[in-house]
This record gives structure tokens, sequence and C-alpha cells, in this order.
């Protein structure tokens, strides 16, 4: 099974966790811009992030992605998010920025 379309679809519920709400309080207006596209990719293709074993509910997939590097900084930024299949949903729990 692929997680590209071959038919435009309609883009995934996504939502961000208070943690992940307040870490883009954070970032620099390159490393937002770089979450963002990245956020708007993972509508379209939950998929696109590299799984994470070991999840504890079988109805939801858990990845993390890395966004492109950020304009202003050359920053990549970690996301890591569920994928709920069932609910269209991308839950985004984590986003880490730093050293």
């Amino acid at each position: 099974m692929t997680d590209r379309p071959t038919e435009p679809r309609e883009p995934l519920h996504v939502f961000l966790s208070d943690a992940a709400e307040q870490a883009l309080l954070q970032l620099r207006p390159g490393e937002l811009d770089a979450v963002e596209k990245l956020v708007e990719r993972l509508a379209l293709f939950p998929r696109l992030g590299i799984p994470v074993p070991g999840g504890t509910d079988p109805e939801v997939d858990d990845y993390t992605a890395r966004t492109d590097p950020a304009s202003d900084s050359g920053d990549r930024i970690s996301v890591v998010y569920r994928y709920h299949e069932a609910m269209s949903s991308v839950f985004v729990t984590w986003i880490i920025a730093g050293p």
C-alpha cells in the first residue's frame, strides 16, 4: 500500500498538543515556516515520517519526521506525531528544536 494518492484527496485534520503549540512560540521565523510546510505535507501524506515502534494503541501509528533546513538558521526540526487513520487525523505531540 502506498501513502501517495493517485487522485486528489481532502487533507486530514491536524491537531497540535499544548506542548507542540508552546514549542512553536520558541521557533525563529524560518524554523516556523519549515514546520508549517511539514505539517501541510503530513495532512496529505501522514505516513511521511519514520515509524516509531512500541505504540500502545493498535489503531494509532506513531511517527517522527524532520523538516527541511530552516531558511534562517539552517536547522532541521523534529516533529513527533500520531496518525489515526479511522479518525482521519494527525496529532502532533512534540516539536523538538535545538542543539
